[in-house]
């Protein structure tokens, strides 16, 4: 998948995961790296799984946090 179409893709994604807190934002700029990062590698992973690892990596540092997102679409 070339980059541009990667960017496409991650865009729409995004328009699932909400801005709100700070915690929020940061989930999504994780969000962002990582797919970018998932999809170079294998360009069917699914969004859901890149989500599970984004949000696993952010309640480590902060275990209370509870993501916001459109759970009909990553699942």
């Amino acid at each position: 998948m070339k980059r541009n179409e990667m960017r496409k893709k991650i865009n729409e994604e995004l328009k699932h995961i909400p801005r709100a807190s700070f915690s929020q934002n940061m989930l999504r700029e994780y969000y962002n790296g990582m797919r970018m990062t998932d999809l170079s590698q294998n360009s069917a992973c699914p969004a859901k799984e890149t989500l599970i690892k984004v949000v696993e990596a952010m309640k480590k540092d902060k275990p209370d946090f509870l993501p916001i997102y459109d759970r009909k679409f990553f699942n």
